[in-house]
């Protein structure tokens, strides 16, 4: 089942773009940094697990 383990490829690239946007902000103001967890961290965060199951399934299905 290729196309889960490819769609769980795209949604894993997408959460870790949503991640290094997140990381991004607290680099663009250094004197600013205050660690909060907003709601771009929590999406990226079910992105990277929805992703992780995605490819656990199409590995199952692939055997």
């Amino acid at each position: 089942m290729w196309g889960l383990i490819l769609s769980g490829a795209i949604v894993i690239a997408i959460g870790l773009i949503l991640m290094v946007e997140y990381g991004y902000t607290f680099t663009s103001n250094p004197s600013a940094f205050y660690f909060t967890v907003g709601s771009t961290d929590i999406a990226g965060m079910f992105l990277l697990v929805l992703g992780s199951a995605l490819i656990l399934i199409g590995g199952l299905f692939k055997r």
